[in-house]
């Protein structure tokens, strides 16, 4: 019932406009390119959102400052539910990557205020917290890495900031972090330890060999010190979202080729034992394809939250991750995962 209530739902969002300075200019995102930013939430629109649903939910929506980022913005996560199966969202490292955020919040709002029996049902057995943003400087900017314009080393994009999913490592401490934002997850996750984390971002667009575009691709964590358990656990995530979206529509779905880095989210949360996953959305941010990519992420959590509250999950079958086919061919370049 739940599944077929929220995929039921018109994904038209609430309709926002974009913070005045923002604009454009990620990688993937072509001069010639019409891009559509007015549904998205700039910073302050979304922290009002989100302080409304806590307010509308009467506390059920728990909406906490998890640290802040270079420039003092808050990095928000929001939390709904006492069940003991634990699932964290993870929206929007890259900043120029906006559809998960807003697809994460329209799931926040219907399950956080509903008093239909459904959702009580699935917030009985899943604890699910959303770090509905975790790059709110880069965001502003729309650009991929957050903002620190003296930032040295690895991964760092001089003169603009750290690319914030390369500093997950858990041999790494928090306070060693150059990375704040990375950080601010970091201690969330030694803390809460999920069971289960999704980590959504968006890849440029890929033709599959049938002709058909990608419409999203997924990955397991792929680094070697994870342990088996936990990469079948990994796998029957994989194979709950894959399956769900062929059913309900929302294909055409692929395998990502990801690396094995430590410091990846993915392998980082693999390896301190929570079944994970990455979703990366088309990078396609037109009016139209955007809407239907938002629905695509929200179908994925709303599938994902059914499974893990209703015991599916546990009896996926992990060979129809690895069944899964590969990403095809690219269309256009983007800075992937």
């Amino acid at each position: 019932m739940f599944l077929a209530t929220v995929l039921g739902l018109t994904i038209a969002g609430t309709t926002t406009a974009s913070a005045d300075g923002t604009k454009p200019g990620g990688p993937w995102v072509q001069e010639a390119q019409h891009v559509s930013l007015e549904r998205l939430h700039s910073y302050d629109e979304l922290t009002s959102a989100l302080r409304r649903l806590e307010q509308r939910s009467k506390g059920v929506v728990d909406v906490e400052s998890i640290g802040k980022t270079h420039e003092g913005r808050d990095i928000w996560a929001a939390t709904v539910g006492d069940g003991p199966t634990k699932v964290l969202y993870i929206t929007q490292q890259h900043g120029n990557e906006p559809l998960g955020t807003e697809a994460a919040l329209q799931l926040l709002q219907r399950i956080g205020t509903s008093q239909a029996k459904w959702a009580g049902d699935v917030l009985d057995d899943v604890t699910l917290r959303v770090v509905v943003r975790a790059n709110p400087d880069g965001t502003e900017r729309f650009q991929r890495q957050n903002v620190d314009p003296d930032c040295s080393g690895a991964f760092c994009r001089t003169g603009v900031g750290f690319d914030i999913n390369r500093y997950h490592d858990p041999a790494m401490a928090p306070e060693a972090n150059p990375v704040p934002e990375s950080a601010a997850i970091q201690r969330m996750v030694r803390s809460w330890r999920p069971d289960i984390t999704v980590d959504y971002h968006h890849q440029g667009s890929y033709r599959q060999p049938d002709g058909s575009l990608a419409t999203a691709s997924i990955l397991w964590p792929t680094n070697s010190g994870v342990t088996p358990q936990v990469l079948t656990a990994s796998k029957r995530v994989a194979s709950v979202v894959y399956t769900s979206l062929e059913d309900y529509g929302f294909a055409d779905v692929s395998r990502y080729p990801g690396e094995s880095l430590a410091g990846i989210a993915r392998n980082s949360f693999g390896l301190q034992g929570s079944a994970s996953l990455l979703i990366e959305l088309r990078g396609d941010l037109g009016q139209k394809s955007s809407g239907y990519l938002i629905r695509t992420a929200y179908a994925s959590m709303a599938a994902l939250l059914q499974a893990a509250a209703d015991g599916s999950l546990a009896t996926a079958d992990p060979a129809v991750a690895d069944a899964i086919p590969a990403r095809g061919e690219p269309i256009d370049q983007h800075e992937d995962e």
